[in-house]
C-alpha cells in the first residue's frame, strides 16, 4: 500500500512530511540513469524500415547537435528525443 502525505501546500509541511517527501523522491531518483539508458539502449535493431536503428539514429540526432554547438542541455534532448 502507497503511503501519501496530503497537503495543499507546501509551507505547511510538517517535518516527517518533509522527510517522507525526500524519501520518495530519493527512491524515484535511485537508478534513474540505469533506467533512461536501458531505455536507450532498447531502441537498438528498431529500423522502421531505415538503414538505420533508432539508437544510431538518437546517436547521429544528439552528435549532430554536439558539433553545431548546442549546449548540454540541447544534446542531451537530442540523444533522448525518441525514448518514448
Amino acid at each position: 500500500m502507497m503511503n501519501i502525505t496530503p497537503y495543499t501546500r507546501m509551507d505547511t509541511l510538517t517535518q516527517e512530511q518533509w522527510d517522507f517527501a525526500n524519501q520518495c523522491f530519493e527512491e524515484l531518483v535511485s537508478g534513474l540513469t540505469d533506467r533512461i539508458m536501458k531505455t536507450l539502449l532498447d531502441l537498438r535493431g528498431h529500423g522502421m524500415g531505415s538503414q538505420v536503428d533508432r539508437l544510431e539514429h538518437c546517436l547521429q540526432t544528439a552528435t549532430r547537435a554536439f558539433r553545431d554547438g548546442a549546449d548540454e542541455e540541447m544534446v542531451v534532448c537530442a540523444l533522448l528525443h525518441d525514448i518514448g
